[in-house]
């Protein structure tokens, strides 16, 4: 079977993305385009990471410079172009803190040996959370749809995928977000842009409280939830996350003092839940057709 031809969705906006030039390398053996909204002003923070990317070095890249209005609006740009240069047949869905670990390379290979009934691959991620030592929870996420002219991205934020109807196939496969990981600043800011375009976060900080707040006060309702990572990070990510070690290190080792010390009771809770996360996404290698698409041997 021919392999299919995929182009993979991105949104930057202003603020430096640390881990972009990770999720690209993550991608570059997955996705045979990459198509990009870069909403930052001039000049654009983004820039050199993604001319130093594989996909500008092969010509595979295609940048988009509108303004931001709305994650809905900022995606259907991606989704044009992707009609426009007719870009192939799925699109892999992405962000900008996310990485991928190696074998999202054979799931990209195997799409093509998706029933035309499919029209969903999901897999897993593990939400760092203040650390790169804990994280909050693992939670099911697109990572592939098909791409037929008219569907549409919905929504000011939080954005949904409205005009596919077909099925979804989950697969046993975990790859990293790291958004959450970075300065607490940059959590307050990202919780003020969310309630500004209509999706108020838990806890929204005045302007003049971003450059000097409580952090521990202001996490309180995720550290009783954190869960310890004892897994492997994504190769590409990990150059990344030994440089930015040193710059958060503060942060983070705040997080580990504060989950190493919860009470007896919470510790327990948390085992079970984690084991709760790893049952549900290891199940997942029961489905023939999940263990398929994984699978490094398939045309």
């Amino acid at each position: 079977m021919t392999a299919p031809r995929i182009a993979a969705h991105l949104i930057v906006g202003p603020r430096e993305e640390p881990f972009l030039g990770a999720l690209l390398e993550s991608l570059a053996d997955a996705a045979g385009m990459l198509v990009v909204n870069d909403n930052a002003p001039e000049p654009s923070p983004h820039a050199a990471v993604l001319a130093a990317s594989r996909f500008s070095r092969e010509g595979r890249m295609v940048v988009d410079r509108t303004p931001f209005t709305t994650f809905a609006d900022a995606r259907n740009l991606c989704m044009r172009i992707h009609e426009e240069r007719a870009a192939g047949d799925w699109v892999a869905f992405v962000d900008a803190d996310e990485v991928h670990a190696e074998a999202v390379s054979h799931v990209a290979r195997n799409l093509c040996t998706l029933p035309a009934a499919y029209d969903f691959v999901d897999g897993y991620t593990w939400h760092f959370f203040q650390s790169f030592d804990w994280y909050t929870a693992i939670e099911r996420r697109m990572m592939f749809f098909r791409f037929r002219p008219g569907v549409r991205w919905e929504g000011a934020v939080h954005e949904t995928l409205a005009g596919l109807n077909g099925a979804r196939v989950a697969l046993p496969y975990v790859y990293a977000h790291y958004g959450h990981t970075l300065e607490p600043r940059r959590h307050a800011e990202k919780n003020r842009l969310y309630a500004a375009l209509g999706k108020p976060g838990f806890e929204i900080l005045r302007e003049d409280q971003l450059d000097d707040f409580d952090v521990a006060a202001y996490f309180a309702p995720f550290y009783p939830h954190l869960l310890h990572f004892s897994g492997d990070h994504p190769p590409a990510a990990r150059e990344t996350i030994a440089r930015l070690a040193l710059r958060l290190g503060t942060y983070h080792q705040l997080t580990d003092r504060i989950a190493r010390s919860q009470p007896f009771a919470t510790k327990m809770r948390n085992v079970l839940m984690q084991l709760n996360y790893e049952q549900r996404w290891r199940a997942r290698a029961f489905n023939p057709l999940a263990r398929a698409l994984l699978n490094r041997q398939s045309p």
